[in-house]
């Protein structure tokens, strides 16, 4: 058996790693256990090409100090999201500003009055066109990666209300990939302090008050406490096993959440050529009605030579189970249909493709949580400790509204390293 610590960290993203950094700077031994051969979880850069192509999250919503803090004291260089958004709609180009306006009025009408409903039920009672539907639930199943029957729109109200509060409607990237956040957080932590070990699958949580034990393949490491920053699919897959089971209402507080299917295509050519277009120049997304993969987006406003190709929801489950090469060839496919190029002038351009199935990762199982209908208080119950013993992070766990996103994630790792030192100082009668 590995060295005691006085916490165990199981899953090394960013809800473990800044969960990490507040335990080892309070003075609290830790070991954090990762699965992959590297930290970040759903953050996933590749620097291949030469610049840093997104796998995982790529976006910064808003003005979080959970993530500019870091950052700027890292002297990572954010950039803001610009250019013009797009759409193309039965082969023909349009400014999506145009219906934008009703659009956003259906949004601020979702009643927070009980009872709860989900976003279909809401748009079937409503009277908005055909078209402004359409783009809600094309909005909700592309941005939220989510189910409109099963969503619940309490929580869509909640989460607007998050974004605000943040200035949520403006969009950021890390220049230089965003994998640099996670170099940043994992640079404050006290390292004397804290051990951490890659390709380490956890098997078996086995617990007690005030004693656990993680089970790898090769080895079993002990703590008072454990934080489980396990994603929420894995969670629901019991690819972990907890001995003895986790309590009842842990399982119900699942049931009130779930995690949204999203694959993701990276294509890089050779020059940004969809600039020389009047219709695509100074792009940043561009949406369509392709039945493959409906949302486009470029670098903006970096110079990279980037369209990422984004199906989620239902467009999702519709390409499980294709190979690389042909998700690739799905993509290269949807672009004909929607840009200006022919195939020969598209192939030509292209000069590497990358794809990442977020569900068929085995270690993620689906790409960030949303709440289904009557479930507004599953995040706070999944946050919930276990006999002073478990606790739990992970962006499925914010109940503030930040589902889905890095900031969420972070501030969920800061939750549970608070609890812990909490509980820790009042053991030793510090408070």
């Amino acid at each position: 058996m590995a060295g005691n610590s006085d916490v165990l960290v199981i899953g090394g993203g960013a809800a473990g790693i800044a969960a990490a950094r507040d335990l080892s700077n309070a003075g609290l031994s830790v070991t954090v256990l990762e699965a992959r051969d590297r930290l970040g979880g759903r953050i996933f850069t590749d620097h291949t090409p030469g610049f840093p192509v997104e796998l995982g999250a790529e976006f910064i919503h808003g003005r979080s100090p959970d993530i500019h803090g870091p950052a700027d004291r890292a002297h990572l260089e954010i950039a803001r999201v610009t250019g013009e958004m797009r759409s193309r709609k039965n082969g023909e180009w349009e400014h999506p500003g145009n219906v934008m306006g009703e659009v956003n009025h259906l949004f601020e009408n979702m009643p927070a009055i009980p009872p709860d409903q989900t976003f279909q039920q809401y748009i079937e009672r409503s009277t908005y066109s055909s078209e402004t539907t359409q783009l809600a639930l094309r909005f909700v199943e592309g941005f939220h990666a989510a189910d409109p029957e099963r969503v619940s729109i309490h929580w869509l109200i909640r989460t607007t209300k998050a974004e605000e509060e943040i200035d949520g409607e403006r969009s950021f990237r890390l220049r230089h990939g965003y994998d640099g956040l996670i170099r940043a957080l994992a640079n404050e932590i006290k390292q004397d302090y804290c051990s951490i070990y890659l390709d380490s699958v956890v098997k078996e949580i086995r617990w007690r008050r005030r004693e656990v034990t993680a089970v790898t393949e090769t080895n079993e490491f002990a703590a008072a406490r454990a934080i489980v920053t396990l994603p929420l699919g894995v969670l629901k897959a019991k690819q972990v096993r907890f001995t003895p089971e986790l309590p009842a209402q842990k399982a119900q507080a699942m049931l009130g959440v779930e995690t949204g299917p999203v694959i993701r295509v990276v294509l890089c050519f050779a020059e940004k050529f969809w600039d020389k277009f009047p219709e695509t120049h100074n792009l940043s997304f561009l949406f369509s009605d392709d039945p493959q993969f409906p949302t486009w987006w470029t670098s903006n406003p970096l110079p990279y030579p980037i369209l990422t190709g984004w199906a989620a929801a239902r467009y999702a489950r519709a390409l499980a189970g294709l190979s690389h090469d042909e998700l690739i060839l799905s993509a290269v496919e949807s672009l004909e249909r929607i840009l200006p190029l022919d195939e020969s002038g598209l192939s030509a351009q292209l000069r590497h493709g990358f794809v990442h199935d977020w569900q068929a990762d085995p270690y993620a199982r689906g790409a960030y949580s949303y709440v289904v209908k009557g479930g507004l208080g599953a995040p706070l119950a999944l946050a919930e400790p276990v006999g002073n013993t478990l606790f739990f992070a992970g962006e499925a766990t914010n109940k503030e509204g930040h589902n889905g996103t890095v900031h969420g994630a972070i501030s969920s790792g800061k939750r549970a390293a608070e609890e812990i030192i909490r509980a820790s100082s009042l053991q030793h009668g510090r408070v």
